[in-house]
């Protein structure tokens, strides 16, 4: 018999320990420190102790106004000029002013293409056009050798030309100080200059709300399995063990979040470790023991204490083998489930009883289901889809041939009648896992024109066959299809 002392202190110990503490997911990253700030290309090469090479040579050209703006907007323009001229100085360019010209007249691109290739200058050739209440700045840029020129066109306020035009030639120059240090090829470039334009990047940690949710409810449930586990009914107790269980749970998720770089799957997988053994827990005691102890309500929620936390640990360790792909962290699901459902049905064939619910085949199929499921979604690489659709085709097997078989159990029947309906629901249900399987696997390479594939004349389809319109209103048309290709 169980000591129930032992028992709740041996639940509580496991409960703290793994479920804070042994569930950080060792494959996340850990954060990286923020590349230091770009403070200019002489600081980089101070720092690398490369020599500093001599100022590039920049001629400013005259701001270039339209026919139809060229005096209202005059005193922009100069204003513009001295801008420019100081903001290359402070981008560490050398500006000549005998190249510049004193017409304010549209420079000519093709000729400005031509003065650049002639010399080893940096031509900054600065326009303005007033449109309605905005300033339309345009600023290009042609460097000696090159075959194109560098563009930036805004819209602005009046009132921000003068930042907008710094802004926009220190992006031009950086832009042709990144394409002048590109890599030799087959080098790949670091990440700051490689990801350098890009609209949008990944976001770190995507499994955060995920891992939130779960830890906030596992979090709450062990605080209340402590208060039932002591024999307690106080609601004085309750409650804060419940606020108290889902904080340090929440807070616990965002620590770990900001941590490491969570994935969604990781997060998934994580909690396939807390609710599967949680349940298989309750399960098996409920089943196996509880009609021989003593206070079986109170044991019961100290076994699922143990079971979550030996889950949480053993699905933390498996995570510390890698990165987890959507498709791992759905067979972790599935292995629970479908391992439950497998377990019940060898217990009633082992009683040859259908009318009892079998409580303690379930727990230890959902603990191995799951178990053998996590395991082996640390070493397999599958998709979600495959998954879901070896589920779907367990499911419809296991359903057909109980439907198929029932009549073995119609009436009084018989311990045998009972066995071979069982084994008749099993079998359905291997059978259509495996089926499933068969048409979702990848074909190995040049399978397909080896020989003809089995299913060459084409798959039934189950959904939406076509669209039914009456007046403005549509709906989708569901039913039963074939899709394939003809002979």
């Amino acid at each position: 018999m169980i000591d129930p002392r032992h028992l709740r202190g041996l639940a509580s110990a496991l409960a703290l320990a793994a479920a804070f503490t042994a569930a950080l997911p060792a494959s996340a990253e850990p954060a990286r420190a923020a590349p230091p700030a770009r403070v200019g290309h002489a600081a980089q090469r101070a720092g690398s102790g490369q020599p500093a090479r001599p100022a590039r040579a920049a001629v400013v050209l005259p701001t270039a106004l339209a026919p139809d703006a060229a005096e209202r907007a005059a005193p922009l323009a100069s204003a513009l000029d001295g801008l420019l001229s100081d903001t290359a100085q402070d981008l560490g360019l050398s500006v000549d002013l005998e190249g510049r010209a004193a017409s304010r007249s549209p420079v000519d691109e093709a000729e400005l293409l031509e003065r650049a290739r002639s010399s080893d200058r940096l031509f900054i050739a600065p326009s303005l056009d007033l449109r309605g209440d905005e300033v339309e700045l345009r600023l290009a840029l042609a460097s000696g050798g090159a075959r194109s020129l560098r563009v930036r066109v805004e819209r602005v306020e009046r009132d921000d030309v003068a930042v907008r035009a710094a802004v926009m030639l220190r992006d031009l120059v950086a832009e042709l100080d990144g394409a002048a240090a590109s890599p030799p090829p087959g080098e790949e470039a670091p990440c700051a200059e490689r990801c350098r334009g890009r609209l949008a990047t990944p976001a770190r940690s995507l499994g955060k709300a995920t891992l939130a949710a779960n830890a906030t409810l596992y979090g709450g449930l062990v605080g209340f399995s402590i208060q039932r586990s002591s024999g307690s009914d106080d609601p004085r107790l309750l409650y804060p063990l419940l606020a108290v269980g889902a904080g340090i749970g929440l807070g616990g998720a965002i620590i770990i979040a900001e941590e490491w770089d969570v994935g969604v799957a990781d997060a998934w997988y994580l909690g396939s470790g807390t609710w599967w053994p949680t349940i298989a827990g309750h399960l098996i005691y409920q089943g196996r023991f509880a009609e021989h102890a003593e206070e079986p309500i109170e044991e019961r929620w100290a076994a699922g204490l143990i079971g979550g936390s030996a889950g949480i640990t053993l699905a933390a360790m498996g995570l510390s083998l890698g990165r987890m792909s959507d498709g791992g962290a759905l067979l972790a699901q599935s292995g629970g489930g479908l391992g439950l459902m497998l377990g019940g049905l060898v217990e009633w064939a082992a009683r040859g009883d259908v009318q009892r619910t079998p409580i303690a085949g379930m727990g230890y199929g959902a603990a191995l289901g799951w178990l053998a499921a996590a395991a082996a979604a640390t070493q397999l690489d599958v998709t979600a889809s495959e998954v879901l659709t070896v589920d779907v085709g367990a499911l419809l097997g296991g359903l057909g041939a109980a439907a198929l078989a029932s009549p073995l159990v119609f009436d009084a029947p018989t311990e045998a009648q009972q066995r071979a309906w069982v084994g008749a629901t099993a079998g359905g249900f291997l059978l259509g896992a495996g089926v499933a399987w068969c048409v979702t696997r990848p074909a190995a390479a040049g399978a397909r024109s080896a020989g003809p594939s089995w299913n060459r004349f084409g798959l039934p389809m189950l959904g939406v066959i076509g669209e039914s319109v009456v007046g403005s209103r549509r709906a989708p048309a569901l039913g039963l299809g074939w899709q394939g290709a003809i002979p």
